[in-house]
C-alpha cells in the first residue's frame, strides 16, 4: 500500500498535466456539449498553506474537453527572485518533486530554451519523461513575467524504460503585487491519457502540488535573502 501511494504521489506532473482525466464515472475528459466553454471559471479544489489549487474545462476540440489545473500563492520576495529560481536548471530539483534527472538540452538565448525532465516512479512502473520549450515574456508595464511551458516530445530521442509524456501545455504567471510580495500563477493541462482513475489519484496529486509549490516559495524567499 505505501508503495502504490509513493507511486501515485511522484505522478505529480504527469498526472497534473492529464488534467486529471480518466474513465471512471467521474471523468475529466468529456464529449458533453455544456462543457466545451472557453471562457468557463475555474472552481477552488484544494486550498491549504495559503496555496490554492483550481480545476476548469477547457477545450481540446469542436468536440473534447479536459481539465486544466491552476496553482496559485502570493510569495513574500520580489517578482525577479521567483524567476530566478524557475530559470535556474540547479536549482529545479530542489522544488519539483521526485524529479530523477533536470538539464537544458539546448539553450536558444537568454529568454529560450529546451529541458529534459525525468521523473522517479517505483517499480513496477517506468519513469516518466519530457522535454519542455521554455519562453520567458517579460511584461515591464504589468510588472509581470510570463514563462510558457510547451512539451517537445520528439525534441530528444526516447530513453529506453521511460514513458515519454505526449503531449503537455503550461504557464507560470509571477506578478510583482507590492515592492516585497509577487503573486505566482501556474496552469497546465495535457492530453494524453492517465494510469490511473480520478478519484483515486486527485487528492494526492492536489496535495503533492502543494508541497511543490510550498517549496517554490521557500527557495524564491531564500533566493531573495542571500
Amino acid at each position: 500500500m505505501k508503495t502504490m501511494t509513493k507511486t501515485l504521489m511522484v505522478l505529480l506532473i504527469f498526472l497534473l498535466a492529464s488534467g486529471f482525466r480518466n474513465e471512471s464515472g467521474n471523468s475529466a475528459i468529456t464529449n458533453d456539449p455544456s462543457a466545451n466553454d472557453e471562457n468557463s471559471k475555474f472552481t477552488l479544489v484544494r486550498s491549504n498553506d495559503n496555496i490554492s489549487i483550481y480545476t476548469r474545462w477547457i477545450r481540446v476540440n469542436e468536440t473534447t474537453s479536459t481539465r486544466q489545473v491552476k496553482a496559485e500563492f502570493v510569495v513574500d520576495c520580489p517578482a525577479k527572485s521567483v524567476v530566478t529560481v524557475l530559470c535556474d536548471e540547479k536549482k529545479c530539483m530542489e522544488w519539483m518533486q521526485s524529479t530523477k534527472a533536470y538539464y537544458r538540452v539546448r539553450t536558444i538565448n537568454t529568454n529560450q530554451w529546451y529541458a529534459y525532465v525525468q521523473f522517479s516512479i517505483p517499480w513496477p512502473l517506468d519513469n516518466q519523461d519530457c522535454i519542455l520549450k521554455y519562453e520567458v515574456c517579460e511584461y515591464p508595464e504589468s510588472s509581470r513575467t510570463e514563462i510558457i511551458l510547451q512539451g517537445e516530445p520528439d525534441f530528444v530521442k526516447p530513453v529506453k524504460g521511460v514513458e515519454r509524456i505526449s503531449h503537455m501545455e503550461g504557464r507560470w504567471i509571477i506578478t510583482q503585487i507590492e515592492s516585497s510580495k509577487t503573486h505566482v500563477e501556474y496552469n497546465m493541462f495535457s492530453n494524453q491519457k492517465p494510469k490511473f482513475p480520478g478519484w483515486l489519484t486527485d487528492p494526492l496529486v492536489q496535495k503533492n502540488l502543494i508541497k511543490t509549490m510550498d517549496a517554490l516559495r521557500d527557495l524564491a524567499k531564500k533566493t531573495n535573502n542571500k
